[in-house]
């Protein structure tokens, strides 16, 4: 690529934080901004038409939402942009993870965290990586889930061990605390690495990292 800068392309519906953003990208000198549009309805239109490297994209917009302008555009050949979303909501965390989203920034963008996103972009285009579904869990090495407050993210390395509660699994972490998230002990155990994690029945799951000692009956 050289020193040739991203192209990208934001949709948000408020043109204040549209403004916020563009000034973001221009000043972190990784991208130009090539189009944008506060309305969701023209987004597809302009993506196809500019062919981005990066979509800046605002997850809720009235008329439709960014899920919605994704599901569209994966139906239009030849156009795969890297989908950063924006949003202002942590609670459509597990759902971007679900539409494979590059990224997900939270409003009020910080700089620095931006500056990842874009270098994290720039070494994808530089190798000709091929973007997938897993790529945000794996770079941000943590696991999210839903739980009754909203969403949970937790850091692999901080949970002591899960126990099945019903449909629910309930985590030990290693500062003390427990939650408890809406997903069954076996739909946990596929997202644990089973390098470190071992479960032990039904019941549980352990870190190997936290095991001291193996007591067992003669």
């Amino acid at each position: 690529m050289g020193n040739a800068k991203l192209t990208a392309v934001i949709i948000e519906d408020e043109q204040k934080s549209l403004d916020l953003l563009s000034d973001l990208i221009t000043s972190n000198g990784s991208a130009r901004v090539t189009g944008f549009t506060t309305n969701p309805d023209k987004a597809v239109d302009l993506i196809s038409k500019l062919k981005p490297d990066i979509v800046f994209l605002d997850i809720r917009m009235p008329g439709k939402s960014g899920f919605e302008i994704v599901d569209e555009l994966s139906e239009v050949k030849d156009i795969a942009p890297v989908i950063v979303f924006t949003t202002a909501f942590d609670e459509f965390a597990v759902r971007a993870f679900e539409y494979a989203a590059f990224d997900y920034l939270l409003k009020p963008i910080d700089p620095e965290r931006l500056a990842i996103t874009m270098k994290r972009c720039i070494t994808l285009q530089q190798t000709g990586s091929v973007q997938k579904p897993e790529i945000l869990k794996e770079v941000l090495n943590k696991l999210i889930y839903r739980n009754v407050s909203g969403i949970l993210i937790i850091d692999p390395t901080e949970l002591v061990y899960v126990e099945a509660a019903g449909n629910y699994s309930s985590f030990q972490l290693s500062d003390g605390r427990k939650e408890t998230v809406t997903m069954s002990l076996g739909k946990v155990e596929e997202q644990l690495d089973p390098v470190f994690f071992f479960r032990t029945g039904r019941t549980f799951i352990i870190n190997l990292r936290f095991l001291k000692k193996i007591n067992s009956k003669n």
